[in-house]
C-alpha cells in the first residue's frame, strides 16, 4: 500500500489476486504468477492507483493470470510472457489513460479469439488517451491488438477503405496516418485522405483508376 516498492524473483502460487499494489514508483521484476487462472476470477498484478500508477512490471510469468491495471498514468509491461489466454486490462474509473508502454511481450492461448489487450469502459469510457504504445508484441492463439496499425488494400475504382477495427485497441481513435498511393501503369492522379473516422481509413482519388494504397496509423501520438 506504501510507495517505491521492488518484488523480484518471486512465485505465487494458489492466491485468487497474486500481487495487488496501491503505491506508486514500482518494480515488478521475475514474477511468476502461477495463482488462481482469470477464467476462474483471478487476478495475477492488480494495479490499483488509478492516475498516477508509476509502475514497471518486466521479465516475468502470467501463468493463466493477467495483468489489471486502473486508469494508468505511467506504465510500462515489457519482455513478458503470457501464458493460457492471460492478457493485459486497462480499466477506466474516470477515463484516463497516459504514458503508458506494453511493449516486446509474448501471449500464448488456446485460440478462444481472446485479446491480448482489453478495455473495462464499465465506469465510463477512456476519455484521455495520450502517449500510450502497444506495439511489437508477438502472438500465439490469440488476437493481437495494438495502437499502431498498417495494412494494405488494392482494387480499380476511385475510394480505398481499410477497417482498422480489428486491430486498434481504442475505438474510433486515429490521431496519425501516413498513406502511400501506388497506381498501375503510367497514370498520375489526385488522391486524398478524405476519412478517419470508425477506426476506418477511407482515400479517394479523382478519377477510376487500378492501385494499391498502404497505410498506417497510431492512437498515441
Amino acid at each position: 500500500m506504501g510507495n517505491d516498492n521492488s518484488v523480484t524473483d518471486v512465485v505465487i502460487f494458489s492466491a485468487e489476486i497474486g500481487i495487488i499494489v496501491s503505491g506508486q514508483a514500482n518494480l515488478l521484476s521475475g514474477i511468476h504468477c502461477y495463482n488462481k487462472a482469470t477464467g476462474f476470477g483471478g487476478t495475477g498484478i492488480y494495479l490499483k492507483l488509478p492516475g498516477l500508477t508509476q509502475t514497471r512490471i518486466v521479465d516475468s510469468y502470467l501463468d493463466y493470470t493477467g495483468i489489471v491495471a486502473e486508469d494508468p498514468v505511467q506504465l510500462t509491461i515489457s519482455n513478458t510472457f503470457f501464458l493460457g489466454d492471460a492478457f493485459v486490462k486497462l480499466k477506466s474509473i474516470n477515463g484516463v489513460v497516459n504514458g503508458v508502454n506494453i511493449v516486446d511481450n509474448m501471449f500464448s492461448g488456446s485460440n478462444k479469439g481472446i485479446d491480448i489487450i482489453q478495455l473495462d469502459q464499465n465506469n465510463g469510457p477512456f476519455k484521455t488517451i495520450e502517449q500510450v504504445v502497444v506495439d511489437r508484441n508477438n502472438v500465439k492463439g490469440m488476437n493481437l491488438k495494438g495502437t499502431i496499425g498498417s495494412g494494405v488494400v488494392e482494387g480499380n475504382g476511385t475510394s480505398w477503405t481499410l477497417d482498422f477495427n480489428p486491430i486498434l485497441i481504442f475505438p474510433n481513435l486515429i490521431k496519425h496516418v501516413q498513406y502511400t498511393f501506388f497506381p498501375s501503369g503510367n497514370m498520375f492522379v489526385n488522391h486524398a485522405l478524405r476519412n478517419v473516422s470508425n477506426n476506418k481509413v477511407l482515400v479517394e482519388s479523382n478519377v477510376q483508376v487500378p492501385a494499391r494504397v498502404f497505410v498506417s496509423v497510431d492512437q498515441g501520438k
